[in-house]
């Protein structure tokens, strides 16, 4: 009987043992997280040599940057003037990332304390909302691939086979029928744990494809260095073109001038002169619109 027990009791050591490992594991994953992005790699698919700069140019390089940033905000915080940052949602009294409330979620794991089943039923409320941000911010990058659904898939898979995430929900999620990508992601992102991995894998995956389209990311470059002449010459437009800056909204000006014309102005012809009339033609056009 003494014998039965004393084995009962180092299988009990050796399953605390073992959830305590899978925990300690996994808390180092999540601290290596920054640098499991940190570096990038080159996808290599002939799909992405014939979309760079075409499919994919310097408009699809900016929305990805900033979905990307927005995924960024989910899974690490908001980013703080600082540099610091700053978790979207509130538990326990404090605010936390996705990844600060996976940790927590793996420290309250096999716990038999009440208050601790509670945590862990306030994170599952928790987790609903913030899988329906994702949802909500994540409707114009699926739509913005309708069509190109095979080319993303392939290039996901590449992802997955390098970085060695074959069991990632990225490439499950990337492989779902356009139109429910919505209820695949709500079926089997479970858990903080498994929303972290996704999300993390998911701001990898963006990078490396950027870091992929050197055409389209000189486009974007490009395009960046034109916007920023032209930020910087705007009073010398403004009274070029004798239009006073309190009667125009500057950043729409500013956009008007990428979506129609910035693209294709060489860089060493931004001026005063070149701009101007585009200035003009805004104003008239903004008037128009508002009679």
């Amino acid at each position: 009987m003494l014998r039965k027990i004393m084995k009962i009791k180092r299988l009990s050591l050796f399953c605390i043992k073992e959830t305590q490992l899978n925990k300690t594991i996994f808390l180092l994953l999540l601290m290596s997280m920054p640098i499991m992005y940190a570096d990038n790699i080159t996808l290599e698919a002939s799909v992405i040599k014939l979309a760079d700069g075409t499919l994919i140019n310097a408009d699809k390089i900016e929305f990805i940057r900033k979905f990307r940033r927005t995924l960024l905000s989910f899974l690490l915080g908001e980013q703080l003037t600082d540099g610091q940052r700053k978790g979207k949602y509130l538990f326990g009294g404090k605010w936390h990332s996705v990844e600060s409330l996976a940790r927590i979620e793996q420290e309250l794991v096999g716990s038999n304390r009440k208050e601790d089943a509670e945590k862990l039923l306030a994170l599952e409320e928790l987790l609903t909302h913030a899988k329906a941000d994702f949802i909500v911010q994540s409707a114009e990058f699926i739509e913005n691939g309708r069509g190109a659904k095979n080319i993303m898939i392939i290039l996901i898979q590449e992802y997955c086979q390098k970085r060695n995430h074959n069991d990632s929900p990225l490439l499950e999620w990337a492989k779902t029928k356009e139109g429910q990508e919505s209820t695949m992601f709500e079926h089997h992102i479970i858990s903080f744990k498994s929303y972290c991995y996704f999300l993390t894998d998911l701001v990898t995956f963006l990078a490396d494809l950027t870091h992929s389209c050197p055409k389209a990311e000189m486009q974007f470059k490009d395009r960046v260095a034109k916007w920023s002449a032209v930020k910087t010459i705007l009073s010398a437009i403004f009274k070029k073109a004798h239009v006073k800056s309190e009667h125009v909204n500057e950043i729409e000006f500013l956009k008007y001038l990428k979506e129609r014309y910035l693209d294709a102005i060489p860089l060493h012809e931004i001026s005063p002169q070149v701009v101007a009339p585009l200035l003009i033609e805004y104003v008239k056009h903004t008037n128009k619109s508002n009679a």
